[in-house]
């Protein structure tokens, strides 16, 4: 009876209106959620410029790739000037095609040709092109979405596509993301803990013990936590993948702006992150890319050749052929790689506190007196920027670390003399 009671005041304080108010006495009222629930900032978010900082230390001992390679740009520019030519007398008339598609009126040729580009460019630069790649367009006018299945199929929802018509930078993004999802082999990881989970659940509904069902809410929550974690992981991979084809993820950023405009809710259930924390993870993430990744897409593209394209058996996806003389795959990066990427690229824009903190994780990994020696730099910088005593301390610390593994090291030898 009192819940009931409280449901029906609560509907009367909604429902009844004010009889006081005017028109513009309501619009007034409503001002300051107008500004809070503006959808116009959300669209038009841009990444961050990295900031020129003061010199630092660096005799360069880090070689983030294997091999520096340098893009004759002249050879390059002839290069996409060829394949254009192969573009428009092969690939453009392969897709003047009937296709069924997921819609009742499929999309134009024109609309496929621009996501075959797209995804071909990407996985030329990315040698993704051990395999072939289905890309299929679905109709779906509300729901802004895209997805990925374990046969190599990109989908795209139409709302998705016309949402971001025009910026080939925020598609490259959305096709990286589900590309990532196949290379990094998320729907096994899912469908693994989905097993356990189903096992749980048919053990909670047979069972009354509390331990059972613990473990069948805990295994539940796990899942979602994983899933969104995997989805950050995609980001991030997804934005790799683009930036080494040349696509600006500064504009890709449009993708995931449209996602933070529209309506959601934050609860545990949610498979993916909030929009929000994933610009704020590829804000964190764009910040530590290695600008070598543009040159080694171009040199890929140079010594790959145009993909074929075709339309699929059951009429509703397009085939980005493999290349049968591929030489190199795409390898993601081990963790050894990606720490001291980070670890690098955050010592180079002058954020220090995360450069000790990624290279004293590489220390820890691999015994070398190059992760000491830049902690100490990293710590002298702060104590010149700061005068805090602990800083010099800490850089005293690490260098003495780093006599210890390499004693006749020249540049550890100096960084004794400037401490």
């Amino acid at each position: 009876m009192k819940k009931g009671l409280i449901i029906f005041l609560l509907l009367m304080v909604v429902q009844t209106p004010s009889l006081a108010s005017s028109y513009l006495d309501k619009q007034i009222k409503e001002a300051t959620k107008n500004v809070k629930y503006s959808t116009t900032s959300k669209h038009v978010k841009r990444l961050p410029k990295n900031i020129v900082i003061t010199p630092i230390k660096d005799p360069k001992l880090i070689q983030l790739s294997k091999e520096p390679i340098v893009v004759n740009e002249i050879v390059y520019e002839q290069k996409l000037a060829n394949d254009q030519k192969i573009y428009e007398s092969k690939i453009m008339s392969s897709l003047n095609i009937d296709l069924k598609t997921y819609a009742s009126n499929p999309p134009a040729s024109k609309d496929f040709y621009n996501l075959y580009r797209i995804a071909e460019r990407i996985i030329r630069a990315n040698n993704l092109d051990y395999v072939n790649w289905r890309i299929a367009i679905r109709q779906t006018p509300v729901e802004y979405n895209a997805a990925a299945t374990s046969a190599n199929l990109v989908l795209i929802n139409t709302a998705l596509y016309d949402s971001l018509r025009g910026n080939d930078d925020a598609m490259a993004f959305v096709i990286g993301h589900e590309m990532a999802h196949l290379l990094l082999g998320h729907q096994q990881r899912i469908m693994e803990m989905a097993h356990t989970y189903d096992k749980l659940k048919k053990i909670s509904n047979t069972t009354t013990s509390s331990v059972e069902n613990l473990a069948y809410k805990v295994q539940e929550k796990r899942i979602q936590a994983e899933s969104r974690t995997m989805e950050f992981v995609a980001d991030a991979e997804g934005a790799i993948l683009m930036t080494r084809a040349g696509y600006d993820m500064n504009n890709g950023i449009e993708a995931l702006n449209f996602i933070n405009a529209l309506p959601h809710i934050k609860t545990w259930k949610d498979s993916h992150p909030t929009p929000e924390k994933r610009i704020e993870s590829m804000i964190e993430n764009i910040s530590a890319f290695d600008p070598n990744w543009v040159n080694e897409g171009k040199n890929n593209i140079i010594n790959s050749r145009v993909l074929d394209c075709s339309k699929s058996s059951d009429r509703v996806s397009i085939i980005i052929s493999k290349n049968p003389s591929v030489s190199k795959t795409y390898q993601p990066e081990d963790i050894e790689q990606k720490i001291l990427r980070i670890a690098y690229a955050s010592y180079q824009n002058g954020k220090m506190v995360n450069a000790i903190k990624y290279f004293e994780k590489y220390a820890d990994i691999n015994e070398s007196y190059i992760p000491y020696l830049y902690i100490s730099y990293a710590n002298e910088y702060l104590y010149n920027l700061t005068k805090q005593p602990k800083y010099l301390k800490q850089a005293q610390k690490a260098i003495e670390k780093a006599m210890e593994i390499e004693p006749d090291n020249k540049y550890v030898m100096e960084q004794v003399q400037a401490l």
